[in-house]
């Protein structure tokens, strides 16, 4: 079964896993989830609990108590509990009755109120939150079976096999390019949800990053942060920052967790546009959960235009402050291609990059 998240719901799953990361939980729990929901000031679930009188700071401070009651940290491992995997089948159960394609955030958030067993919904019923009153601002319709089935409690032990989203505990990966949910596989150890070998002490490792975009009319030209004078543009979905991908690659491939498409798909209408160099610091800022922080990044831009040994220092300071690093950590040449194939004739520039991240404690 193949299910798709919209944009918000798939973002505060990742911010769960975040959360649950940050405090070095050993399970994805229910708590976590709503905390990843709430955590978008704007988002429509946000807005839910406002309509009814309740903020997100409230609901978050009753989900820490509760998760601080129950989880110790010191794991590095993280484990999907069954309760977790019951919440996300009935968000999607939710959002079959309503006839969407996608789960939202608010599907989400209804399916944390409708279990009051679980951390997340005995935080929003000590808030004065319920399903029932969810649902009354967001009235959807149903039969009789299938509003049963979603408001069941979860079994002891577990979801039914038949039905479970996320499959066997342990999954390795909750969700695909996409947004989908992926297939389990079962956690090698030290797994932290992405992949990736545990930052060992003294662990010293290096990542290669690749990126090509070509010119269009029109300016400027954004390259390692820095707005270019030019006629010309790099082609897109986001600001077209090849340096800035190249480099993201570069430090996501040292510590294997993931890629930049994985990250920021281009099928993801909210990446339309975006600033590369804060793709950068969020790919950072993984990297440094699973115990790594970056120490040098060494960068070739081969291009006939523009120069870049005059933005040099400014391209050298911008990526420096996504990585964490001083600038002169941060090396970035110019190279031409001598005229010859598609970069030679002024279609377009390639980026290579070299990243090399060393363990460090977790921030």
């Amino acid at each position: 079964m193949s299910v798709r998240f919209e944009g918000p719901a798939r973002r505060a799953i990742e911010r769960a896993m975040i959360e649950a990361e940050g405090r070095q939980h050993a399970t994805l729990d229910t708590g976590h989830i709503l905390l990843g929901v709430i955590a978008q000031p704007d988002s429509a679930a946000v807005v839910a609990l406002e309509r009814l009188g309740v903020s997100a700071d409230d609901v978050r401070a009753a989900v820490v108590r509760l998760l601080d009651a129950e989880f110790a940290a010191g794991s590095l491992s993280l484990e999907i509990s069954a309760a977790t995997d019951d919440l996300l089948l009935r968000a999607y159960q939710r959002s079959v009755t309503r006839e969407s394609p996608t789960v939202s955030d608010v599907d989400v958030l209804v399916a944390c109120a409708l279990d009051a067993a679980t951390t997340a919904g005995m935080a929003l019923q000590d808030v004065g939150v319920t399903a029932e009153r969810l649902e009354a601002l967001f009235p959807r319709a149903s039969g009789p079976e299938e509003e049963e089935e979603t408001a069941s409690p979860a079994a002891p032990g577990g979801g039914d096999q038949q039905t479970s989203l996320l499959g066997a505990r342990g999954s390795e990966r909750l969700l695909g390019d996409q947004g989908e949910l992926a297939a389990p596989r079962v956690a090698a150890p030290h797994n932290m949800i992405f992949g990736g070998a545990p930052a060992l002490p003294g662990t010293t490792r290096s990542g290669i990053g690749y990126d090509s975009h070509r010119f269009e009319p029109g300016g400027p030209l954004v390259l390692g942060g820095v707005s270019i004078p030019s006629d010309v543009r790099l082609v897109g979905h986001s600001d077209g920052d090849a340096l800035a991908h190249a480099v993201t690659d570069a430090v996501l491939g040292a510590a294997a967790a993931g890629d930049i498409g994985e990250l920021f798909s281009d099928e993801d209408p909210d990446n339309r546009g975006r600033d590369s160099i804060e793709m950068l610091t969020l790919a950072v800022e993984r990297v440094r959960r699973r115990g790594f922080a970056v120490q040098q990044v060494d960068v070739t831009v081969i291009a006939e235009q523009p120069r870049v040994a005059p933005h040099r220092a400014a391209m050298c300071e911008r990526v420096a402050t996504a990585l964490g690093v001083h600038p002169a950590s941060v090396s970035i040449k110019g190279k031409t291609n001598e005229g010859m194939g598609w970069i030679g004739r002024g279609e377009g520039l390639a980026c290579v990059a070299v990243a090399t991240i060393v363990a460090a404690p977790p921030e």
